[in-house]
């Protein structure tokens, strides 16, 4: 896949058809959700055959992020990958162990992959014999296991299905190694929906394997709570709503995610795999993110998250009313590896302290702060301080309700505040630890209980004293214009692209309580050449116009960041921020990812 001129590896979760979509929503549906959005937190457990090879094939590592995409990227023969899974045999596999380490985490469902795109079923399937119970030695079901350790325990169960891939098919997609004449792994609809062999071969796929697969699953394996689809967009629509029926014939309650196709289809909606900056995508929706890099056990993966980027990553979703599912990749033996149980069990600590302020919880209607983020629950207001910046008191901007008290909810020391104006509040907090002397800086969580259901205003605020410096990302600018788009927000993707027309633009609402100036810097990415960034671009607010170059940043993998000039807000007010082009001189102007305010 190449964008803007670079090579990206193509992942197969459809990054680039995410939209935030607005649907109804009725009374049988909002009925359906109350136990998911009261979870907010799940488990995924990626787990299958390739467990056992963990990134390496022949003595040699793939080049590729997911371990479990190992088949398709070393274009492994059917023949030797079902080799390879009948040695398969995790006997240390404990499912109650499963389940309890995820609820000492906090975590309140369990998505477990029963077939993945390699086509290996992870339970005893009747459809085929390409499964864990036939084709290895273990002779046990792994699923079925696990559905009884979830009903002991009370936790909900859901699973996990690969319906558009499966590369151990003669007539499915991505597998053109042994299948010359296959829909390729990265094919899209339209290259092969007027072609009538590829088709009809992958109708009956899916009509002989896939569906059928859905149906046991709902069948045999009792009370499903979601059902996780993959790679919908490699579907037309009415072959998504054909899963979708098959679906509720069987279980009406079970809840079924927008990767069955795309949105509007589906439940809810899903951000990209591992995208860390996101936006509200709509009432339901969910993130997804592992502990390192790949979501199959990947012996070399290394990139670990650490507990505190988790819980940041928990409270920044829940705060724009979605769920967010961590993944666990477990080893060939059927154990969970030492790092990520201690990351989770370190995340269930600080959840077994601060769970109020996130399991029921959602977006406030209050202002996004400087400090971290707010989470609301009834008239309770949550938050969430990241960093304080050495100072004992905080501002919570926007909120316009009366507020009863204010407590920590570590230890429940109640707090001092005072009205700043009629929307914005301020706490003190003169025995709680300076955050930057704590190495860990685990977020600290207040609660601001109110009189009455909380009212407040949305528009972030620019006051919060001098030397602060705030950051305006473009995840939540509003942007304009027939060809600016938002990146995928996964790492070093928080950014936007195709800017490519003056008429795009993007455009940030701000309220200052006073008079007040800032130094301000725009980070961007730019490439040189003639494909690459080029132009001048303009920065508008308070009748001001900030005007500069746009420089190469040394390729398009680094960002920098360059100062403009100053901006004046000369009394207390809302105000707009657009970020747009004087001129494009190259292929596209730039890939902005934050302006940043320097209060003077």
């Amino acid at each position: 896949m190449v964008r803007n001129g670079k090579t990206t590896e193509n992942l197969l979760d459809d990054p680039y058809s995410i939209q935030s979509v607005e649907t109804p929503i009725d009374n049988e549906q909002a009925r359906r959700m109350e136990w998911w959005q009261e979870a907010r937190l799940g488990l995924f457990i990626h787990w299958g055959p390739y467990a056992l090879p963990a990134g390496e094939w022949k003595g040699k590592e793939i080049q590729a992020s997911y371990s479990e995409h190992i088949m398709l990227r070393a274009k492994i023969p059917v023949a030797e990958y079902e080799e390879m899974a009948a040695a398969f045999n995790p006997s240390a596999f404990d499912a109650m162990k499963w389940v309890r380490t995820a609820k000492r985490a906090g975590l309140k469902y369990i998505i477990f992959t029963a077939k993945h795109h390699d086509g290996f079923a992870m339970y005893d399937s009747s459809v085929s014999e390409y499964s864990i119970v036939k084709h290895t030695s273990l002779g046990r079901d792994p699923l079925r296991e696990l559905m009884e350790a979830c009903r002991a325990e009370k936790m909900v169960l859901g699973i996990y299905y690969s319906h558009a891939m499966d590369w151990h098919d003669p007539d499915s997609q991505g597998n053109t190694w042994d299948y010359p004449l296959n829909i390729g792994a990265y094919d899209d609809v339209q290259t092969w929906i007027n072609d009538t062999d590829k088709r009809t071969r992958f109708e009956r796929y899916l009509h002989s394997k896939s569906i059928p697969q859905v149906r046991e699953l709902l069948t045999d394996y009792g009370k499903v709570g979601l059902m996780w689809f993959d790679c919908g967009g490699k579907l037309t629509r009415e072959q998504g709503e054909a899963f979708l029926a098959a679906v509720h014939a069987i279980q009406p309650e079970c809840l079924v995610n927008s990767r069955v196709w795309k949105a509007p289809l589906g439940d809810y909606s899903n951000t990209s795999d591992n995208q860390l900056t996101t936006r509200n995508l709509g009432k339901y929706w969910e993130n997804i993110i592992t502990l390192n890099d790949s979501w199959g056990y990947k012996r070399s993966d290394h990139h670990w998250k650490s507990p505190v980027t988790i819980i940041r990553q928990i409270i920044d979703v829940v705060s724009k009313n979605g769920n967010l599912v961590i993944n666990i990749g477990p080893t060939a033996t059927g154990e969970w590896d030492p790092v990520s149980e201690s990351i989770l069990l370190d995340v269930g600590d600080w959840l077994n302290t601060n769970g109020d302020s996130i399991y029921g919880a959602g977006e406030s209607p209050t202002a996004k702060p400087s400090w971290g983020r707010c989470t609301l629950k009834g008239n309770t207001l949550y938050l969430h301080v990241f960093d304080l910046k050495k100072r004992n008191k905080l501002i919570v901007p926007g909120l316009k309700t009366a507020v009863q008290k204010v407590f920590a909810l570590d230890g429940g020391e109640e707090l001092i505040f005072t009205k700043l104006s009629e929307q914005d509040l301020e706490v003190e907090l003169p025995s709680l630890p300076n955050f930057a002397e704590n190495s860990n800086n685990i977020p600290l969580v207040i609660a601001i209980v109110c009189a009455e259901p909380v009212e407040g205003n949305p528009i972030r605020l620019l006051d919060f004293g001098e030397d602060t410096l705030l950051e305006l990302g473009v995840f939540e600018s509003e942007i304009f214009g027939p060809t600016l788009r938002y990146d995928t927000g996964k790492k070093d993707h928080d950014k936007l692209l195709d800017w490519k027309d003056r008429e795009d633009a993007a455009v940030w609402h701000v309220r200052t309580l006073g008079p007040v100036r800032f130094q301000v810097s725009i980070e961007y990415r730019s490439e040189e050449g003639e494909n690459g960034g080029g132009g001048v671009y303009l920065i508008k607010a308070a009748d001001q116009i900030l005007q500069a170059k746009v420089h190469s940043t040394d390729g398009v993998s680094n960002f920098q960041s360059f100062q403009v000039g100053e901006l004046y807000f000369p009394m207390a007010g809302e105000y707009m921020i657009q970020l747009q082009a004087e001129h494009i001189s190259g292929g596209y102007l730039m890939q902005p990812r934050c302006l940043k305010l320097l209060q003077l």
